[in-house]
């Protein structure tokens, strides 16, 4: 069986300029930019913010935020340069655990559809720590599983994610959201 990581790179090699066939949203009735609504509206993003989106694919989330100042990050090459290619945003390789920026680089970060694909819950608690160590106003963490059709997804119960506020997800009642406004 193919890990998680074969596959995102395998996605970023595809032709598609679907987003949601690009990042892995494709049996979903996902509308991406209602989610960065909520997100917008949840964090109170105003347009002079700079964001980070760690586990940013392709850009299905980073695609509705083009009036921020964006900077995306992800493990899989190829989603790098697929990201780059169609959005032209600036975009790096790396692991949501060590990211490499100083203490709070960013006013907001955002990981939507990401901690289902972590290793194990050890690796989700330093990506939080991380995320939330460059951030300096918010941090959301979206489409969180509680359960999944999928073995191979990390889920979560709520109480992981102490002090957040929690919502409902977009999309499924199998998910959920959480976010901190930390000034």
């Amino acid at each position: 069986m193919e890990n998680w990581r074969e596959i995102w790179e395998r996605k970023g090699k595809d032709d598609s300029v679907d987003f949601k066939v690009l990042d892995g949203f494709e049996d979903t009735e996902i509308d991406f930019y209602l989610v960065v609504c909520g997100i917008v509206e949840s964090l109170k993003i105003g347009k002079e913010d700079s964001i980070l989106e760690v586990g940013c694919g392709a850009g299905a989330i980073a695609q509705y935020l083009r009036s921020q100042s964006y900077v995306g990050i992800d493990y899989s090459k190829s989603m790098v340069r697929r990201h780059i290619e169609l959005l032209k945003n600036s975009v790096l390789y790396g692991e949501a655990n060590d990211l490499p920026f100083k203490d709070e680089s960013f006013d907001h970060v955002i990981c939507f559809s990401v901690f289902q694909y972590f290793p194990d819950k050890g690796y989700a608690m330093e990506a939080l720590k991380e995320i939330s160590r460059v951030a300096r106003s918010g941090v959301y963490i979206g489409d969180i599983p509680e359960r999944s059709h999928r073995e191979s997804h990390l889920t979560y119960q709520r109480d992981f994610f102490q002090g957040g506020i929690i919502t409902e997800g977009f999309y499924t009642k199998d998910r959920f959201n959480v976010y901190w406004r930390l000034v």
